[in-house]
């Protein structure tokens, strides 16, 4: 019910940076250790060793999967009995005999084949559909004994195991590093022991230089799961409505949603939270008023004195965050004037905040509002090698190597302000005399609460504009919604009734519906080839994922680039609609899969189309299947009957090969 103590105490002792050898040399007999992040090699070792497999091991990256599964393979790790190799074989011939030698050469079949039998694989999105379920079989069976796995792995597939090892607890989203959540975190663990077979199940954390024990231990015990419903009214979901319900019943619906439900409770507990802070911020003026003059008045004079704050915010930010374990700054705080060394630095969201040692072995915690300047190393302390900042032993200790640490003169005379001789109200530095409030005894009170009331107005601020979003309901979108289609017209909302491109509207299912409906009706996909329609209707549905710039489009004549410029250019004109009405905004069309389309309808096999193109098999496959959701319902809502006919031949002509093995459901 808490974390180990002995784990807290052997990470506090570790140094988390220059881990090299001459390093090493000079920390011998601190007291402290050297730890580094295990590799993959030695983690998989580690688990047979112990007994602990079959295991999943989750990295956020498929290329890293597939690195870390050749790894292990080519530095001769074997983890089968030939009779669970030759069982392995048999899965593989079983569902990948009817896919063309050419193709299982693209995928790279052969070093598939001699992880699986050596019980290594890699599992993520990447993969063609029919290598993953191989690899879902022989682990079901208990013949893969390790799979480097993404976290779609841990989402609706029974793949138990053993033991979990997550390598990193941050994931990279396209963007930025985001740290997993303990719903994340309970989702992958939850793998960790299979029912009826293990007693125990190993959910492991690797050791990293950023993150702490304690910090894992609290993700472990979190039993705080949050869901955020991402439901808003689509297009085709309105016209729907429309068609299906009166006014009010459609709007009842929506306003019974679990993301209206949400809305709601978080529009009362941020309205309690305003409640109390208005309440607080009244009591904090109150007790900031002085009777001897006005403290607002005062405290403008204070800031504009140049020795008190010639450093903006930011600047002194950015300080505290250079500063490290083991710096000693100057201090100037309540009665305490003089050297403080830092024993830790924490980012909080008013900002970073510094915990230190006084020389007489007080605790003190800075922030950017208790330097007048940007804070300066004027020495540094060798701090004790287990971190215990409660344990009075501990403070001790410090503030003896503090009084002993040998420090920058110069610079500790640059650091002292020149009203350290006045008390840390500020009386006597004003530029223009002193202010009659300075005569009310009670000033550093005062001065403190108008501190405070600062910060809780700022708080309200940001409570009242959550609020004021908040109240922006899911009925106010719909109404949006229907709105636009209105004017563009698709529905009568006086007689509330579809009118014809509605009904075509409902029936178009797709994230970008109503600029698929925009495109048939301006007959866009009208005269098109098979090959030329998917190659057209792909940019519809690709999207660009990847940090590197796409290739240039390739287009199989001017008239699909014509065409395709036309799309963009409707694109733009549906966008700038749903600016103007706060809805949110569709998709633009991309067409860096035009040519992979129109090479697949064409007839070009699965080795030459994705041997050319920067294309992991599974991406092909997704997007194929996808695309052929979207030629199959344009076959049905074109009014165009060449439209359709050309649209149901594309859907034909692209079903085929690994595509349509694909397709095929095994038990």
């Amino acid at each position: 019910g808490r974390p180990n103590p002995d784990a807290l105490r052997l990470d506090a002792s570790a140094v988390r940076r220059g881990t090299g050898r001459r390093h090493e040399r000079g920390l011998r007999g601190s007291g402290r250790r050297v730890l580094a992040t295990p590799g993959r090699l030695e983690v998989v070792e580690l688990l047979a060793d112990r007994s602990m497999l079959p295991a999943i091991y989750f990295i956020f990256s498929r290329n890293q999967c597939d690195e870390a599964a050749l790894a292990c393979r080519d530095a001769g790790v074997v983890l089968t009995e030939p009779h669970e190799q030759r069982r392995i074989r048999e899965i593989i011939d079983d569902r990948l005999r009817d896919l063309d030698a050419d193709d299982l050469e693209v995928l790279g079949f052969q070093r598939f084949a001699s992880q699986l039998e050596a019980g290594i694989a890699a599992h993520h999105a990447g993969m063609v559909p029919p290598f993953k379920e191989v690899v879902e079989r022989c682990f079901a069976e208990g013949l893969v004994k390790v799979v480097f796995a993404t976290e779609t792995l841990a989402v609706g597939i029974n793949m138990p195991a053993r033991s979990v090892v997550i390598e990193k607890l941050t994931k990279f989203t396209g963007d930025r590093h985001d740290q997993l959540t303990p719903g994340q975190f309970t989702q992958l663990t939850g793998r960790a022991g299979r029912r009826g077979i293990d007693e125990i199940g190993y959910a492991l954390v690797l050791w990293s230089p950023f993150v702490r024990f304690d910090q894992v231990a609290d993700l472990a015990a979190s039993t705080s799961f949050h869901l955020r419903s991402v439901f808003r009214p689509t297009y085709n979901m309105a016209a729907n409505l429309v068609r299906s319900y009166s006014d009010v019943e459609a709007h009842h619906l929506l306003d019974l949603s679990f993301a209206q439900f949400q809305a709601d409770r978080e529009i009362v507990r941020v309205e309690a939270r305003l409640d109390r802070q208005r309440a607080r911020l009244a009591a904090l003026r109150e007790e900031a008023r002085s009777p001897y003059g006005d403290i607002d008045d005062y405290r403008r004079q204070r800031s504009q004195v140049p020795s008190v704050g010639p450093a903006r915010d930011d600047v002194r930010e950015l300080a505290l965050m250079k500063l490290r374990p083991g710096t000693v700054v100057y201090a100037r705080k309540g009665p305490y004037r003089g050297p403080a060394a830092v024993i830790a630095s924490a980012r909080r969201k008013d900002g970073m905040k510094i915990t230190t040692i006084t020389v007489g072995g007080d605790r003190l915690q800075l922030d950017a509002r208790d330097f007048s300047q940007p804070p300066v190393a004027i020495g540094t302390v060798g701090l004790p090698s287990v971190f215990a900042p409660n344990r009075a032993e501990y403070r001790r200790e410090v503030a003896r190597r503090l009084r002993t640490a040998k420090l920058d003169h110069q610079r500790l005379a640059e650091a002292r302000s020149p009203d350290d001789d006045a008390d840390d109200t500020g009386r006597g530095s004003l530029a223009h005399g002193p202010h009659p409030v300075e005569h009310d005894p009670d000033l550093r009170d005062r001065l403190r609460a108008a501190t405070h009331a600062e910060r809780v107005e700022r708080e309200i601020a940001t409570l009242t504009a959550r609020a004021t979003s908040r109240t922006h309901s899911l009925s106010d979108e719909f109404d949006a919604v229907l709105g636009l289609l209105d004017d563009l017209g698709y529905v009568d909302l006086r007689a509330w009734r579809l009118r014809p491109p509605g009904e075509m509207l409902a029936a178009t299912f797709h994230e970008c519906d109503l600029l698929v409906v925009e495109a048939v009706r301006a007959g866009l996909l009208d005269g098109l080839a098979p090959a030329e329609l998917a190659g057209l209707v792909s940019a519809l549905v690709y999207e660009h994922r990847s940090p590197d710039e796409p290739p240039p489009p390739w287009f199989p004549s001017t008239d699909v680039r014509r065409r395709f410029r036309e799309l963009a250019e409707l694109s733009e004109r549906l966008l700038h609609l749903e600016r103007a009405r706060g809805i949110a905004e569709h998709r633009p069309p991309d067409a860096t899969f035009l040519a992979v389309a129109h090479a697949w309808v064409a007839g070009e096999g699965f080795a030459e189309v994705v041997g050319a193109e920067e294309l992991t098999g599974g991406d092909f496959v997704r997007t194929v299947k996808q695309l052929i959701d979207l030629l199959g319902q344009i076959a049905v809502v074109a009014q165009d009957p060449a439209t359709r006919a050309a649209a149901a031949e594309a859907v034909r002509l692209a079903f085929r090969g690994v595509v349509a093995d694909s397709s095929v459901v095994t038990r």
